[in-house]
């Protein structure tokens, strides 16, 4: 049985996909829709920078310099957040992919074919980021839909509240989708699912924690 992997249906028709997925001896359509993710992730990513999105380390400094060394800081922002971009890419559908891989007995190729629905989740919620940012002046560890607000009230503790604004709404539905996926594919107790699935994204939170908070500081040594 051959399966041609198509995400749309894989998110609207999931049981029936799985299904063909767990089924095929030959999966086509991987190596255009990894290129095609690859591109989309860049330009997300690239396009947001350019909006400002994460600027703040540049736009502090931007009174002492004149608009020549404005834009070109600008530009090498763009390009760090395109490289940035490329290892999220990266992270995402292999080494995750290869996390789930060693506790779950489904193949490696099926889990990173979940994995770029992940990725999907996860530029459509970075793409809310913007108008949050340039309309509302929200930054994405204190957006509506994500935990960060709540953390915001109760503590002043910036790591808490960048940890809390990572738990999001789309983060818990990425949490459901890849539990459903993966106890579909595995014969894994649902469990130890759930228990390898929150630990991962809890190692991601924290992650993502760490380099917000730190990430004024790395910038003002490599500038």
């Amino acid at each position: 049985m051959t399966y041609s992997v198509n995400l749309i249906k894989l998110f609207l028709r999931r049981d029936d996909h799985l299904f063909k997925l767990n089924e095929a001896e030959r999966i086509k359509n991987v190596w255009n829709l990894l290129f095609f993710l690859l591109v989309l992730t860049v330009i997300t990513y690239t396009w947001s920078a350019w909006l400002g999105l994460g600027s703040e380390a540049i736009s502090v400094n931007m009174t002492g310099w004149n608009r020549v060394e404005y834009e070109f800081r600008k530009i090498w922002f763009v390009i760090g957040r395109a490289a940035y971009a490329l290892i999220i890419y990266l992270f995402i559908l292999f080494i995750s992919s290869f996390f789930y891989w060693l506790f779950n007995d489904v193949s490696y190729k099926r889990l990173f074919i979940i994995q770029m629905n992940v990725l999907v989740i996860m530029l459509i919620e970075r793409v809310t980021w913007v108008p949050l940012v340039i309309f509302a002046g929200i930054d994405w560890y204190v957006s509506p839909f994500s935990l960060g607000v709540i953390a915001s009230y109760i503590t002043e503790l910036d790591w808490v509240i960048y940890f809390f604004g990572a738990i999001s709404l789309f983060q818990l539905f990425v949490i459901w989708y890849q539990v459903k996926c993966i106890s579909w594919l595995s014969s894994t107790k649902k469990g130890w699912i759930w228990t390898g699935v929150i630990f991962w994204h809890i190692l991601l939170w924290a992650g993502t924690a760490a380099l917000s908070y730190y990430d004024l500081f790395l910038l003002q040594i490599i500038k």
